[in-house]
């Protein structure tokens, strides 16, 4: 992701600094990778959510905690279908934060032109 990101920045702006006289660090520094790390932010963002819903620790620690408190819930209220939603909508809000947490990022991200 990274390496497409650092290739899509346009070569016009890295031309444009090099003929305004920036050193390879402040070109780096003040173009290259503000433009590349705001051409990657979505694609972080996502993977970053699929991450969270495939990895196998989280799994283990949350899902089974939170399913077998479902579980309980069930034995006790003979409630079958409302601890299960209530999991899932815990989820459901969960990946909605980290959404909403990289949709700032990117609008924080200045867009240097």
């Amino acid at each position: 992701m990274l390496r497409g990101a650092l290739l899509a920045v346009p070569k016009g702006e890295l031309e444009a600094g090099r003929a305004f006289g920036l050193s390879p660090w402040k070109l780096t520094r003040r173009i290259w990778l503000p433009r590349a790390i705001r051409i990657a932010l979505p694609t972080i963002a996502g993977e970053i959510v699929m991450q969270l819903k495939a990895t196998p620790l989280a799994f283990t620690v949350t899902v089974m905690d939170l399913y077998a408190v479902a579980n309980k819930v069930r034995q006790d209220t003979l409630l079958v279908y409302e601890p299960l939603l209530v999991v899932t909508v815990f989820y459901l809000v969960l990946t909605a934060v980290i959404a909403r947490v990289f949709r700032g990022l990117e609008a924080q991200v200045p867009v240097r032109r």
